[in-house]
């Protein structure tokens, strides 16, 4: 009999009921027991359209509980802090959407906390852009290719139709940052996951939209890991969406593409030994390159196509969730650490700080 891990949802808003609970849904060893929002019709009417057979308004009544939970929290990240504390001291496990926080106080009151009962409560940081297709597919190509990286390039990009700094009702524009408050960490710990721990070298923002409740809609980012570096954009004013985003990873033995607007990867190896810049490039060796890269952006559309229609692709949220889990029942390492989450919040709150 599969054993199951009980879990508590606590936030029954968009991202309960886009993200959280049809992943949940799909997943053999969970058992979603209980839904907590302070709002009773949003509590009764989402645990009524999952079948969550028990909702409340009180987080004690989940914190009192007599058995060991795994406690979602999928709150706005102003309330998380007391939320995920008092969940640890009352040893339940506890999975936190990002970001983690929104100020360093309140990351380092939940590290501390976590490194007091770690022995008894498990952890995890949503940090789900780790999961995409995309960048568990780099993460392979620099593994199994032994990438010596050089420095790493981010472009996140939107349109100016976003649906959060379209909604000048929309709650992230109460964050610190407003809009990047709520999607920079993503770049972030992708970066982080990447190349290690994050030195900011500098950071540059611009307004470029039409939207008067937005201070500033574009942002630059330059970072240093040891000998390393890297690189982040945010927009909001470009003509097409990437997704999750577009990566450019330098390595001295190879160059590693992912081209978010239409989910292709190329990879360019050295070129021949010998050749230098400024010397002619004989045709030939031009049109293998375009051969070469033409093909694997065929093969990467192909496989797009392919892996769509069979439903392969599962939701990144899913697949964090599966991991978690694993490492709950199985002990098999996470792709990345509290500390790590950690760490990269840190760097995240100090860009927001320095806007």
């Amino acid at each position: 009999m599969t054993k199951k891990i009980d879990v508590a949802i606590v936030g029954a808003g968009e991202v309960a009921n886009t993200i959280h609970l049809p992943s949940w849904k799909n997943i053999p060893e969970a058992d979603v027991k209980v839904l907590c929002d302070i709002n009773m019709e949003l509590a009764s009417n989402t645990a009524e359209k999952w079948g969550i057979g028990k909702f409340t308004t009180e987080f004690d009544e989940i914190l009192d509980s007599d058995d060991k939970m795994m406690i979602d929290i999928c709150t706005p990240p102003m309330t998380h802090k007391d939320l995920v504390i008092q969940a640890m001291e009352a040893g339940h496990d506890v999975i936190l959407e990002k970001p983690m926080v929104m100020n360093g106080d309140d990351a380092d009151a939940i590290l501390r906390t976590y490194k007091k009962f770690e022995d008894e409560v498990n952890l995890c940081i949503i940090h789900n852009f780790l999961f995409e297709w995309p960048i568990m597919k780099l993460r392979s190509i620099i593994e199994k290719n032994n990438v010596d990286v050089l420095g790493v390039d981010i472009r996140m990009l939107h349109t100016s139709n976003d649906e959060m700094i379209a909604d000048r009702n929309h709650w992230v524009h109460d964050l610190p940052g407003g809009r990047f408050g709520e999607n920079l960490i993503h770049p972030v710990y992708v970066l982080t996951n990447l190349i290690g721990e994050l030195s900011i070298r500098d950071v540059y923002t611009s307004k470029r939209g039409v939207y008067e409740w937005v201070d500033f809609d574009e942002l630059f980012s330059t970072f240093n890991s040891g000998d390393k570096f890297g690189s982040i954009h945010v927009s909001f004013n470009s003509p097409r969406w990437t997704f999750p985003m577009s990566i450019r990873v330098y390595g001295k033995n190879l160059i590693v593409n992912f081209d978010g607007s239409n989910q292709t990867f190329t990879v360019q190896g050295r070129c021949v030994d010998g050749y230098l810049p400024h010397q002619p490039l004989p045709e030939f060796r031009i049109l293998r390159d375009a051969i070469s890269n033409s093909s694997q952006i065929l093969s990467s559309t192909f496989r797009n196509f392919t892996d769509f229609i069979t439903g392969k692709r599962k939701r990144a949220h899913e697949l964090l969730f599966r991991s978690f889990i694993e490492y709950l029942l199985n002990d098999v390492d996470m792709p990345y650490t509290v500390e790590e989450a950690y760490s990269s919040t840190r760097t995240f709150l100090e860009i927001i700080n320095t806007l």
